[in-house]
């Protein structure tokens, strides 16, 4: 079953962790920022550190395959994605950002096998022979403590 087109944003952007490509819409993001200046964060339970841009301050949290909070960031994880449309702010970083069109991407929804309370999945996305999944910046923030 095919998921109407028109409730999905025209461009993605592909964040890469741990093996897992994950698509959000790019009108999320609010910018890209090398992880060298990352600073602890003490007071956000789950994050791995904070970036301060623009005078605003993002929590930072890492990923892994299986969309689990880490404690620490892998040194690869080198690029911090600040999202935006989500109270409160906050970042994810990743090992690669690429972006991606609407029109190479067929989207399908989540099997039922796959439904669980408050994932982040939203569907799924075959691109060629390979399956992605779709999230946002607002669904990824259920896997934070608030």
């Amino acid at each position: 079953m095919q998921i109407n087109s028109t409730e999905w944003s025209e461009r993605f952007a592909t964040l890469g962790f741990a093996g897992l490509q994950l698509l959000i819409p790019q009108s999320d993001i609010y910018s890209l920022e090398p992880a060298v200046d990352i600073t602890p964060d003490t007071e956000t339970i789950g994050s791995v550190g904070q970036l301060e841009q623009s005078g605003e301050v993002w929590s930072l949290y890492a990923l892994s395959a299986d969309l689990d909070l880490l404690k620490t960031c892998p040194d690869n994880y080198r690029i911090a994605i600040l999202l935006k449309n989500v109270t409160p702010q906050y970042g994810l970083l990743c090992e690669q950002v690429n972006t991606i069109s609407r029109d190479q991407i067929s989207i399908h929804p989540i099997p039922p096998v796959m439904h669980c309370k408050n994932s982040p999945l939203l569907a799924l996305a075959l691109y060629g022979d390979e399956v992605r999944y779709i999230s946002s910046a607002s669904a990824l923030s259920r896997l934070f403590p608030h």
